[in-house]
């Protein structure tokens, strides 16, 4: 993993800690071992029962299928050649009845046009059908846009017609996405889209068509604007019904709040996640960041970024030196750990520097210096509603084998010294922690190059790396 994937799960881990480390039956323990502190008695018990009830309970259907959904559509559509040439064609055959000369003087003339043309993707409704042979797709007028796909049945174990399908709908404000007309020279392609996106990926694998995801996404930016260089706002809504014994083995249904608005002129920018699983609030994230530098949405080439690591050394290369003012993660409804981070790119420095260090059997005395300049850069607390505590969070150095690790610390009230997160940690504990790696990393490392490509789609579709914007 790059530097700042490390970082960001250590930041993770920041609230997540209680329940990863101090939280296993430890009755197969030595007596002495056990906490004799009240308040720290407390936490642990409450939190044991928490991390045993997610190691069991943990379902990762949804983000299965989500894997798998992803991978037949690059192969089928996003990467097929074929799809793309239907797909040209429609958008020639539409745009070819509409060619008309640029205005004298206007911004299209300025970049060098001199002729344009228009689709309307708010009222581009074609089915694209894959056909049998599986080499090709025929179009014909729908609805809405939609693409039927061929594919694998896990049911009867056989590959059959017209089980996958694509539906994507587009409404709202209008705006207009300005590019070069493909094989046609000094020809502008404008394409107009709305401000909501409607999709749906559906499948007929249980023998009538369902929604396995669907969802709705929002972008705007400010009034007046022509593009996001002064800001944006956007949010999204994803949810997963799978049915057992389809997409995946067990039945899951998510659903996954998003929302981000950026203010490029004043440099601040707030997010917010919100993840819910069969009902359960698994996982809250609000983050508000400042800073000089508003880079994530530049013009970015997207396709230098092909692998997990280089995904996160992206995200680590628009931070910057901007900062988080206050961020809030709660897990499974209960425990919230509140931190800031001043200083991004300083923070991506030093844990470079750290790792590097460490891996060189570094003294206790050259961690403890790397421990003390984390600690100039990170707050933090964490606050657990079922025992009603709140706990100051402290970076400490602590002994691992024949190494020495930066890591977090709680402060107890009724203890002097802040506790290792290390030293609550037992057997069981480090058993129910790969349990719930060992059935997350696979599909975790898949849904990040996923999370690439999406980007790509999407810095794509609303033209963020266009050189020429218009608004209706």
């Amino acid at each position: 993993m790059s530097k700042v994937f490390n970082w960001v799960l250590a930041a993770t881990l920041v609230c997540g800690s209680s329940v990863f480390t101090a939280c296993s039956n430890n009755d197969d323990e030595p007596e002495q071992q056990k906490a004799t502190n009240q308040e720290r008695t407390e936490f642990v018990e409450h939190t044991r029962a928490m991390t045993k009830d997610l190691a069991e309970n943990l379902n990762f259907s949804s983000w299965e299928a989500a894997n798998n959904f992803n991978t037949f559509l690059n192969l089928y559509v996003l990467d097929n050649p074929n799809f793309q040439k239907s797909i040209l064609n429609a958008f020639t055959q539409e745009a070819t009845q509409n060619v008309q000369p640029v205005e004298e003087g206007s911004e299209l003339a300025k970049a060098g046009f001199q002729y344009y043309a228009t689709i309307d993707l708010t009222n581009f409704n074609y089915r694209f059908t894959m056909n049998d042979a599986n080499n090709g797709f025929d179009m014909e007028p729908a609805a809405d846009f939609e693409v039927l796909l061929n594919g694998y049945n896990p049911k009867s174990q056989q590959f059959e017609k017209g089980v996958y399908k694509v539906t994507l709908k587009t409404t709202g404000t209008t705006m207009t996405r300005v590019s070069p007309m493909p094989n046609m020279e000094g020809t502008a392609l404008l394409m107009k889209l709305g401000s909501e996106f409607q999709f749906a990926l559906s499948s007929k694998l249980s023998g009538s068509w369902n929604d396995d995801f669907s969802g709705t996404m929002h972008y705007q930016v400010p009034e007046g604007a022509t593009d996001g260089s002064k800001g944006f706002t956007a949010d999204a809504v994803i949810r997963s019904n799978i049915i057992g014994g389809t997409l995946a083995e067990n039945s899951d249904k998510t659903q996954l709040d998003l929302s981000i608005a950026s203010d490029r002129v004043k440099g601040v920018a707030t997010g917010r996640a919100l993840w819910t699983q069969n009902g359960r609030k698994m996982l809250e994230l609000s983050v508000k960041e400042s800073g000089n530098h508003m880079g994530i949405f530049s013009q970015l080439d997207m396709s230098k970024f092909r692998s997990t690591a280089s995904f996160f050394e992206l995200v680590g290369s628009v931070m910057g030196s901007r900062s988080i003012d206050e961020a809030k993660l709660t897990l499974l409804d209960d425990l919230t750990t509140t931190f800031s981070i001043r200083n991004l790119g300083k923070i991506l420095e030093l844990e470079e520097e750290y790792r590097t260090v460490g891996r060189n059997y570094a003294t206790k005395e050259a961690i403890d210096e790397y421990t003390r300049k984390f600690n100039e850069l990170v707050t933090a607390e964490i606050y657990c509603k079922g025992t009603n505590q709140t706990l100051p969070m402290r970076l400490v150095t602590s002994p691992v084998g024949i190494d020495y690790w930066t890591v977090y610390g709680f402060k107890f009230s009724d203890e002097q010294d802040y506790v290792s997160m290390l030293s609550l940690l037992d057997r069981k504990t480090f058993a129910y922690m790969l349990n719930i790696m060992d059935h997350s990393v696979d599909h975790m490392q898949e849904s990040v190059i996923a999370g690439r490509l999406l980007l790509q789609y999407a810095l794509t579709i609303f033209g963020i790396q266009s050189q020429v914007s218009t608004a209706d």
